[in-house]
């Protein structure tokens, strides 16, 4: 069932353009991949270690939403790159932890560091009340976009699936 032109007309241009964002998002990506040299697997395991800092395998295998198995694959891809490191759990002996190396995360920062720059430039250009209504957006449209994510992951053909952490 596809959209008609009446149904793309009445949609809000913020809705179109956060559609936009979604398809460059994709796009820039695959190009931080080609960039960093790694797979778009690794890259979504490197972006879940640079925000959690410390995950187990199986914690990553979760936010991944892959088995424990391809995550060891993951893991070992990644760690020859030098772009995790390992360490010892502190209170699970037989588990470890698994971190984004300094050298990955500062690869990945100064690839994304202009565009981050430019984000805070076009933030900042926006009155305070402009800001504050971009921010109740962004949060409100997060929210949404998560409550989405549960409800595909809570239905009858995923309920097989790891649960989103």
């Amino acid at each position: 069932m596809g959209l008609t032109p009446e149904d793309v007309s009445a949609v809000h241009p913020a809705s179109k353009l956060l559609s936009e964002v979604l398809v460059v998002n994709d796009a820039l990506e695959r190009a931080l991949c080609r960039y960093l040299n790694t797979n778009e697997t690794d890259l979504q395991a490197l972006q879940h270690l640079i925000r959690a800092h410390d995950l187990t395998p199986s914690g990553l295998a979760a936010r991944l939403q892959i088995s424990t198995a391809a995550t060891t694959a993951v893991i070992d891809r990644m760690s020859e790159r030098g772009h995790v490191e390992r360490k010892p759990h502190p209170s699970d002996r037989r588990s470890q932890l698994i971190s984004a190396s300094p050298a990955a995360v500062q690869q990945v920062l100064e690839a994304l560091r202009p565009l981050f720059n430019d984000a805070e430039r076009i933030i900042g250009g926006f009155g305070r009340h402009e800001q504050a209504a971009v921010v109740r957006y962004l949060e409100a449209t997060l929210e949404a976009m998560n409550s989405r994510i549960d409800d595909f992951l809570q239905s009858p053909d995923t309920t097989n699936r790891s649960p989103r952490p």
